[in-house]
């Protein structure tokens, strides 16, 4: 194993997009109108993508975790 206590940390961006698709038109003034009973769905859907985010290791083999900040 090589130390890699002297190494400087390696800065690294990404940047994601997401589409919501809904067909019924009562389901997106809900959306617009922040009437929806489970809650807000973009948010929920950026909830999502954090989780995803720090599970990637996980779900792609050889991958190894990296600390994720500002997401």
């Amino acid at each position: 194993m090589n130390n890699i206590t002297h190494k400087s940390p390696s800065y690294r961006m990404a940047v994601a997009q997401a589409v919501v698709s809904v067909s019924r038109e009562e389901t997106i003034t809900a959306i617009r109108e922040g009437k929806v009973p489970k809650g807000n769905v973009f948010e929920m859907s950026r909830a999502a993508g954090l989780l995803a985010i720090k599970n990637t290791s996980n779900v792609i083999p050889d991958c190894h975790p990296l600390p994720v900040e500002g997401a």
